[in-house]
């Protein structure tokens, strides 16, 4: 990852959090990366570690869509040459929009043109907003591009309303507007060993960050593990059958019978088959698990 910039490269920079880099975002980029050619210059995104509502209200700080490392690696292969990842702190929060501009993006990158949403905002309490931004430029001699909203299905496309998809499991649904299957990665950790007991072993995944997941239930699933990609049923939540069973995510691989613990994999939401049920005994438990696995083969492996 670029992240090291000569302070006399001209840089056309796209800013904003960039929360699942969808593609809405995507457009955004493109149009960076196409202004960087015409001005012969270097592409970049400027972006915060950190949402700012970490800082700001902490309460409010939503569930992210992807880590920082996925949405670098995104970046990367739709063309940016950098992506600069900056820590989000109490003294830039607290940065006047022309303070924001001046003595910290300007003083940083040597910025010949800004690229941004429709809707972006800056600087303390993010009264800085496009008029603002675009009479700095005028000042301080840089150009400005705005991007218009991306409208799809008659929905403007937001990381709110790829979150709101996510958690409520319309997971097939999200790609519209994503551009790609939702996904999460971890490592394959020992779980309670139950599913190998009844002859349905699973994985269970530990996630390395905390994102966004669907809501509890069964999902068709696809998983990559080691190179390759498996079709999966996935159980999201607390397992209501068992008392105090903790939240788990728990991948049965159809066709796939190998020793994968401590391997990290990727495993890619396709459809919700159903929510969590609570069963009465074991018995009931097993036998759905079972229907499940059949139904799933039966609707999407033929």
């Amino acid at each position: 990852m670029n992240t090291e910039i000569n302070p006399n490269e001209k840089i056309v920079l796209a800013l904003g959090f960039f929360d699942g880099v969808h593609l809405g975002h995507q457009e955004l980029i493109n149009a960076t990366i196409k202004k960087a050619k015409e001005l012969n210059c270097a592409s970049g995104v400027m972006t915060f570690a950190e949402h700012p509502l970490t800082h700001i209200f902490p309460a409010y700080s939503p569930w992210l869509i992807t880590t920082n490392e996925e949405k670098v690696r995104i970046m990367k292969d739709l063309g940016i040459d950098y992506v600069f990842l900056n820590p989000f702190n109490d003294q830039l929060m607290c940065y006047s929009p022309k303070a924001f501009i001046r003595d910290y993006l300007l003083q940083k990158y040597n910025v010949v043109h800004i690229v941004v949403g429709f809707n972006y905002s800056f600087g303390f309490k993010g009264e800085g907003d496009i008029q603002m931004l675009t009479e700095f430029g005028k000042r301080f001699n840089f150009g400005v591009t705005v991007i218009p909203p991306c409208i799809i299905d008659g929905q403007s496309v937001s990381s709110t309303l790829i979150r709101e998809l996510i958690g409520t499991g319309k997971v097939n649904e999200v790609s519209t507007f994503l551009g790609r299957d939702y996904s999460i990665e971890g490592t394959i950790v020992k779980g309670k060993g139950l599913g190998h007991t009844f002859d349905i072993p699973t994985a269970n995944l530990k996630m390395k960050e905390k994102v966004i997941l669907p809501s509890s239930g069964v999902y068709y699933t696809k998983i990559r593990v080691r190179g390759q990609e498996h079709d999966g049923l996935t159980n999201l939540g607390f397992n209501p059958t068992f008392e105090k069973h903790p939240y788990s995510i728990e991948t049965y691989i159809y066709d796939f019978d190998e020793n994968i613990y401590g391997d990290y994999v990727t495993l890619t939401f396709k459809e919700r088959v159903r929510g969590e049920i609570k069963f009465d005994n074991l018995g009931d438990l097993v036998a759905q698990i079972k229907s499940d696995i059949r139904n799933i083969h039966t609707r999407y492996r033929k």
